[in-house]
């Protein structure tokens, strides 16, 4: 699974990458959301569909214990299980990516 770099330039500081992944389904109404809240701001990410998917679908259902929620999102080494748009945002800010 390859997961995009978002280079993210601050003022005096070299250029920061972090991968942004969302896991989710093109049915579901918050995965969406968040995806076009991220292309309106100009943020690169990777989508996986995971009814396309299977076997990133179990994976994601052993790393939860059984309990998966969509959406799934990954932001620099972070997990954020069935996020708010305000989530997402603010780990995109720990990350220095939306500010």
């Amino acid at each position: 699974m390859t997961l995009w770099d978002v280079a993210s330039p601050r003022i005096g500081a070299s250029v920061q990458t972090v991968p942004v992944a969302i896991y989710g389904n093109r049915w579901c109404g918050i995965t969406q959301l968040i995806r076009r809240a991220l292309a309106r701001a100009g943020v690169d990410y990777e989508y996986v569909d995971l009814d396309d998917n299977p076997a990133i679908y179990d994976r994601l259902v052993a790393l939860t214990g059984g309990r998966l929620r969509t959406p799934v999102v990954h932001i620099g080494g972070e997990w954020l299980m069935e996020p708010s748009l305000r989530q997402v945002q603010a780990a995109l800010a720990r990350h220095g990516i939306w500010l």
